[in-house]
């Protein structure tokens, strides 16, 4: 099976994005923002790279480097985290859920001789449990041009719907590949991998997840987003970001206030444990 793309101008996106995911379980959405957005994200996540982490195992890589916390460090990647392509796969995916919110972001560079990661399932991260649903939404914004021989990620479209006893190999992927701004999405049970970089430049990129409500996020988003930084934020992206109950009673906060209490003392919001499903 090839890897669907879909036009961010497509006139009907999210019917387009979600037909793609039903199929294949991934699609490209392509020219989802501009280059300069994609240029000035690695700007202002540059100044971190000194902190970012070169793996210390195969998988994570010997020559990748991720630097955390781009929400609270990238103002440009702030004002996208909630587009349109992101927000309507969330809701085909994970809309079975009473919400879906970030789970994490990280900055992946992939440096020249890097070796192809090995294939896996982002849902594995959960005990390996066997959900009968997805749980997770996942993505990777282009910041560079992502090609096969630069390391784009591997994918094996259709693969969300194998058994959980069934194993993929490198023949059976296709390369992610996309220009600079075009955004990959792809369910928590897809089999994929970063590739390998034969190349003597850097492929950039932005990995996003996103997890039913009621998951554990991948990285604590109340430490790396704390309510006196929000408090600058749009109220949507507070949310998005955790600061929302959610389930049959999860989240709330102190005296069964609302959580955005935290960001906004000022405000008065509805008290009560309990979460309404919306209609």
């Amino acid at each position: 099976m090839s890897l669907p793309t879909v036009h961010a101008a497509d006139a009907d996106l999210a019917a387009s994005v979600g037909r793609a995911l039903d199929e294949a379980g991934c699609v490209v959405v392509v020219d989802a923002a501009p280059r300069t957005a994609m240029d000035a994200i690695a700007a202002e996540l540059a100044e971190f790279g000194a902190h970012g982490s070169i793996g210390a195992s195969d998988f994570e890589g010997h020559r990748t480097r991720r630097t955390g916390s781009p929400l609270p460090r990238s103002a440009t990647f702030r004002s996208i985290a909630l587009h349109p392509a992101v927000l309507a796969a969330g809701d085909h995916v994970l809309g079975h859920a009473t919400t879906w919110r970030f789970s994490a972001a990280e900055y992946i560079e992939i440096g020249p001789g890097e070796s192809a990661q090995r294939l896996h399932r982002d849902a594995w991260k959960y005990d390996m449990v066997p959900f009968d649903r997805e749980v997770e939404l996942n993505g990777m914004w282009a910041i560079t041009d992502f090609s096969e021989a630069n390391g784009a990620t591997r994918i094996v479209p259709g693969s969300h719907r194998a058994g959980t006893d069934v194993r993929f190999h490198p023949d059976d992927t296709v390369p992610a590949e996309m220009g600079q701004g075009s955004l990959l999405l792809y369910t928590g049970t897809v089999f994929h991998g970063g590739g390998a970089n034969t190349t003597d430049g850097w492929r950039r990129g932005l990995s996003l997840q996103h997890a039913v409500g009621w998951l554990t996020q991948s990285t604590n988003q109340f430490l790396e987003c704390p309510p006196e930084l929000v408090r600058t934020w749009p109220d949507e992206l507070a949310r998005f970001v955790g600061y929302t109950k959610t389930g049959n009673g999860l989240g709330y906060w102190r005296d069964s206030e609302d959580p955005m209490t935290a960001v906004h003392p000022d405000r008065d919001y509805p008290t009560g444990w309990a979460t309404q499903r919306p209609a």
